[in-house]
């Protein structure tokens, strides 16, 4: 009797487990149920920033070259490097005898440079009109004009006029700035000579700044000077190109330095930077080798503070920030689905408990997280969308209970008497 009994009590029960079975977990059960997910996050405000590090070198912001024809035209040197001179200082003695044909050069070179100067200011303009009223398709061609020094505008442009070929005209545009700055240095070096006495037949410096180098022999000699107001120059490759803008924030860093300087992008090349020796020292700094040698575009950054002395030459640590979010929420990147440029979707719970795909706005991505400017709000709790994959949306789940241990000076500052209360009489 006892055995029949047993064993109707375990068919019983094992009939009832299995109804229940299939009531819960069979394709036409209309029970709900609720997936475990054991990662999830409540959404909190935070600040977040995208940096590029960069190496970068401190240079001066514009560099003058005073040279006369060769070294017999020198009498003698007045400054070496490292001197600091100012505007109209000496730097070198003329001989008499050469003073008067020297200052011939001069003359003869300040025409040149100055035509040189207005047929590219000209260029400029028709780059710039015919890049304003690109509508249509039409053809520009610039060709070099030879000055009477025998100096030519290193300037060819041939340009189709597309709305497409928009960073064509950038690019040519760019380049006729830069050798327009050229000019305008050359220049200012020209007519800081000639505005001397000729009684007094010395190269004269058209600057404030440091004596960087002095050339003494050979059939030019010249004197480097840096401008006194520094700036660090870094190399940014294509895909940091794109990223930094004039006017991104940056944060300068080096050894001896207490605190980190502030300053700003000041300039962004369009063209591949020209070999030099800043360029040179950059390479050979970067862990970074560029495959494409050509794929280096100048970045100047100028430094707001002048609180710590950095010599020029100066290897320091460059942070651009590229992008800034204030008061922004963040996700794992690796709870993200349907990733798309700057958008994706994600999982959070509603007000009813499911777990609900959200589509996401991603302005960019800091470290291993996600910043979001829409499709999630602080006090919002997202989930890993790798555990609700394979059930239809929305998802009933149910999260891990919270488990704080408090320390062992709070259990003791409690008192036994809190303990009664909450737990019998509560």
């Amino acid at each position: 009797m006892n055995r029949r009994l047993s064993i109707a009590i375990a068919f019983v029960i094992s009939l009832f487990i299995a109804v229940n079975a299939f009531l819960l977990f069979s394709d036409q059960s209309k029970i709900q149920k609720s997936v475990y997910v054991p990662a999830y996050e409540r959404m909190t405000v935070g600040t977040y920033e995208e940096q590029i590090a960069k190496e970068g070198l401190v240079a001066p912001a514009d560099l003058y070259t005073v040279y006369v024809g060769n070294e017999e035209t020198i009498d003698s040197w007045i400054v070496k490097e490292g001197d600091w001179v100012s505007a109209g200082d000496e730097l070198a003695y003329l001989q008499s005898e050469k003073a008067e044909s020297q200052i011939a050069a001069w003359e003869a070179e300040e025409e040149g440079l100055l035509q040189q100067q207005s047929s590219i200011e000209g260029t400029l303009y028709e780059l710039q009109s015919e890049r304003a009223s690109a509508g249509r398709n039409n053809g520009t061609n610039f060709k070099t004009t030879e000055s009477p020094d025998g100096k030519e505008v290193d300037l060819n442009v041939n340009v189709q006029v597309d709305v497409q070929q928009d960073g064509a005209y950038a690019q040519a545009i760019a380049a006729a700035e830069q050798e327009l700055a050229e000019i305008d240095r050359e220049l200012a070096v020209v007519q800081a000579q000639l505005s001397q006495p000729s009684a007094r037949a010395a190269l004269i410096s058209p600057i404030d700044g440091i004596v960087s180098n002095v050339n003494r022999h050979g059939s030019i000699v010249s004197a480097d000077i840096f401008s006194g107001q520094k700036e660090i120059i870094t190399y940014a490759d294509v895909k940091e190109w794109q990223k930094i803008e004039v006017g991104n924030e940056v944060v300068i860093q080096q050894d001896g330095i207490e605190k980190p300087l502030e300053a700003n992008v000041l300039s962004v090349s369009e063209v591949p930077a020209p070999e030099s020796e800043w360029k040179r020292a950059y390479i050979e700094l970067d862990p970074k080798k560029a495959k494409n040698p050509l794929e280096f575009y100048e970045v100047r950054v100028a430094i707001q503070s002048e609180q710590a002395a950095i010599p020029f030459g100066a290897n320091v640590n460059t942070f651009i920030v590229v992008n800034e979010a204030q008061d922004a929420v963040a996700i794992k990147q690796n709870w993200l689905t349907n990733v798309n440029r700057q958008t994706a979707t994600a999982f959070k719970i509603d007000k009813n408990g499911n777990a609900i795909p959200v589509q996401l706005t991603i302005p960019f991505m800091y470290q291993d997280r996600a910043i979001i400017s829409d499709g999630l709000a602080i006090g919002d709790v997202a989930v890993d969308e790798q555990n609700l994959r394979g059930y239809a949306s929305p998802t009933r789940v149910f999260l891990p209970m919270p488990l704080e241990m408090p320390s062992r000076t709070a259990w003791k500052s409690f008192g036994w008497k809190n303990y009664l209360k909450y737990m019998f009489i509560e």
